[in-house]
């Protein structure tokens, strides 16, 4: 009888001890997957900063552009009138 319970409490403790190994691999297994994620969501947020940083420095040279454009554009009428003045 002694043995039979041996058995028995021996035979569910395993059963115990199994579950809580497959829990904890399980466990192991979400966070890498989260880490893996999180790492991926972290390599998207630096691209999109990448790419907007990008833009912006795209819209400054342009404004910058147009600004001289403007700029040598004056110039050019200021010369025309200079001239004009002078005949």
């Amino acid at each position: 009888m002694v043995r039979s319970f041996s058995v028995k409490t021996n035979d569910y403790m395993y059963v115990i001890y199994v579950s809580a190994l497959i829990r904890s691999i399980l466990s192991l297994h979400d966070l890498i997957n989260n880490k893996i994620q999180a790492k991926e969501n972290e390599q998207e947020a630096a691209r999109q900063e990448q790419l907007k940083e990008q833009e912006a420095k795209k819209a400054r040279e342009a404004k910058e552009k147009k600004e001289m454009e403007d700029a040598l554009k004056g110039l050019e009428e200021a010369s025309k009138d200079a001239g004009s003045e002078k005949k």
